[in-house]
């Protein structure tokens, strides 16, 4: 009895560790008809209780399993179910939820408790909705922009020139005179030169 029991407890341990790492994390966009398929598995059936959900990372096809209706189901390994999935849709597979709680980490969804958890009584476009508040419908990924800090380019200054005075204008051409007499009178200049600089100024 002992021996059967250790086996059981292996066996499970086996298949907790098989699971480790197996949800679906990043982007993901379900077609209409694979939130239908997930519908259908959330809400079971007479017989059955949903137990595990996998999607293709394309979120245009999948796999899930069911447990019988009123057992605790346990959930089923991971490594062969994704074996299964892939084998049948031909993509690449990851576990999208256990049973009615979504567990792929998109950034949105938490992957556990109430927020995450989808109610098998609610209606369709209820379920619709919580895929879409929880970023795995209708989503367009291409149009994320990421928002890039917007450097302010410095202006360059620009210094006004003080317009000159009449004042100012007078006092330089008073000092130009002042400055062309003493080469005249130096006999730097002739007087015919001194007349037409001094003309040439006071023009």
């Amino acid at each position: 009895m002992k021996k059967i029991l250790g086996i059981v407890l292996i066996s499970f341990l086996l298949s907790n560790t098989s699971n480790a790492g197996k949800y679906g994390t990043g982007e993901l966009q379900l077609t209409e008809s694979m939130v239908r398929y997930f519908i259908e598995y959330i809400r079971g059936g007479h017989s059955k209780s949903p137990s595990d959900f996998y999607l293709t990372t394309d979120g245009t096809d999948g796999t899930s399993w069911y447990c019988g209706y009123g057992l605790n189901c346990l959930e089923g390994n991971a490594s062969q179910d994704i074996a299964d999935c892939e084998r049948k849709t031909g993509k690449e597979c990851k576990k999208f939820a256990f049973r009615r709680i979504i567990k792929w980490k998109n950034g949105i969804n938490p992957g556990k408790g109430k927020a995450s958890k989808i109610n098998s009584k609610w209606s369709d476009e209820e379920i619709f909705a919580k895929l879409t508040e929880l970023g795995f419908y209708k989503n367009d990924f291409s149009k994320k922009i990421e928002k890039k800090k917007e450097t302010k380019k410095k202006e360059p200054k620009i210094t006004k020139k003080k317009k000159k005075s009449q004042t100012d204008d007078s006092n330089d051409i008073v000092q130009q005179i002042k400055a062309l007499n003493k080469l005249y009178k130096s006999g730097v200049l002739t007087k015919e030169e001194f007349e037409k600089a001094k003309k040439k100024l006071l023009n």
